[in-house]
């Protein structure tokens, strides 16, 4: 049976939340959404997901501490973080501590969908 593959939305805000769902849906992806780091990790533990798409901001885990227990507990997991503002300093940090792709929310829509194929096809040829 082919199941589809998972994703795992993490997002306190709704707003941003409910667009990146309906974005995942379209693209034919089983979502999971937390609205904190550690309930992320939770989620992580408890399902098969290959792709983290979260915001840099979490309410309760700075973003590179994220990333590296995701990593730490499944290595084959690719996260890609959304900021709302570039920057370079902490896209090199989240860089050097594993994430797949980092990407200013808004101005690189156009490049989320072959991104989080991609993404999904790495996680799944480590895995």
């Amino acid at each position: 049976m082919n199941m589809k593959p998972s994703l795992l939305l993490v997002e306190d805000e709704r707003r941003s939340g409910g667009w990146l769902n309906r974005f995942s849906q379209h693209a034919a992806y089983r979502c999971y959404q937390a609205d904190s780091g550690l309930a992320g990790i939770h989620l992580l533990e408890k399902e098969k997901i290959q792709v983290v798409i979260s915001d840099v901001v979490l309410p309760d885990m700075d973003f590179t501490d994220y990333v590296k227990t995701v990593k730490s507990k499944k290595p084959y997991v690719e996260v890609i973080f959304l900021a709302a503002h570039g920057s370079i300093y902490p896209a090199i940090s989240a860089i050097k501590s594993g994430t797949f792709n980092y990407l200013v929310r808004g101005r690189n829509d156009e490049v989320l969908l072959p991104l989080l194929a991609e993404a999904n096809e790495h996680a799944c040829t480590h895995d």
